[in-house]
């Protein structure tokens, strides 16, 4: 029992550390060998799990859960990576997690969900702080503070989001409390426009000078930003499943044993010492008193 309780906290140690290697594992398994795992993981570490893994294979284990633990995870995910998954549910099951949603994170979800998938505005971030011209400085410093921006970027447009300009993150600390955001603004190095398709994209001249291009509908409404691991990510979707992992007993021993495979490929390479792995439940509750 002793073993068993290890194991899994490895597990989960290596879900909240190594995100994007748990993905790549838990993506050549069957669904149902998994979803006890979601079903136990903290809301933030499963959704980190889930966000790098290949939306198909993220949906069939938001499928195998029912809807008050699925919701959880997907408000925990982000707009975009949350319709991607959606995208792969049954209609019924989609409507109703939609609508299950916070009403900024619903209503954002049901546009992304009104392009096509192999738009890309269907891939766009819509999370983003956007304000209007007259916004000064100081206002706008502690907008992206309090809504904790993922894109160290404040896009500046009308009532309608119709863009004017974007003022980086890096100049708006430097400016004057009172300056607005019409004279910092500066002009966008390119405009992807939602309708197009996703494989031409990645072709586009604005990404030699940039790892993030806002997404506008004609007349320059802005639907989001899109960034080059989100085109990365569109792009490698429809690629094969992963072969199944080669493994023996329990899904926890392999998650743990996987674990100590990466921490010891970091000793070996002389990249980083072992750090004491605090149980999952006190770092939550941290991050939670915080």
């Amino acid at each position: 029992m002793a073993g068993d309780a290890r194991e899994q906290t490895l597990s989960l140690a290596f879900m909240r550390d190594h995100p994007a290697q748990a993905a790549r594992v838990l993506e050549g398994l069957p669904a149902a060998e998994v979803t006890a795992l979601f079903e136990r993981a903290p809301a933030r570490v499963g959704a980190a799990v889930l966000t790098a893994m290949l939306p198909r294979r993220a949906a069939r284990n938001i499928a195998a859960l029912d809807d008050r633990r699925a919701l959880d995870l997907l408000a925990a995910m982000g707009t975009q990576p949350t319709v991607a998954v959606l995208r792969h549910l049954p209609d019924e099951r989609r409507r109703a997690l939609t609508s299950g949603l916070p009403t900024a994170a619903a209503l954002a979800s049901a546009m992304l969900l009104g392009y096509g998938e192999e738009t890309l505005g269907a891939w766009a971030d819509p999370d983003v702080v956007l304000l209007p011209a007259d916004t000064h400085a100081a206002a706008a410093l502690d907008r992206m503070r309090q809504a904790r921006a993922a894109h160290p970027l404040v896009f500046v447009a009308n009532a309608e989001r119709r863009l004017a300009g974007i003022v980086p993150l890096s100049l708006l600390l430097r400016a004057p409390p009172a300056a607005t955001l019409a004279s910092l603004m500066q002009a966008p190095l390119a405009l992807l426009p939602a309708f197009a398709p996703l494989a031409a994209t990645a072709a586009h001249p604005g990404w030699e000078h940039a790892s993030a291009l806002p997404v506008v509908e004609p007349g320059d409404r802005l639907v989001g930003i899109l960034t080059r691991d989100a085109l990365s990510r569109a792009l490698r979707r429809g690629a094969p499943p992963p072969a199944a992992v080669e493994r023996s007993g329990r899904l926890s021993h392999l998650l743990a044993q996987t674990y100590w495979n990466a921490v010891s490929g970091l000793l070996g390479a002389g990249l980083a010492l072992l750090p004491q792995v605090a149980p999952v439940a006190d770092a939550e509750r941290r991050d939670d008193e915080r």
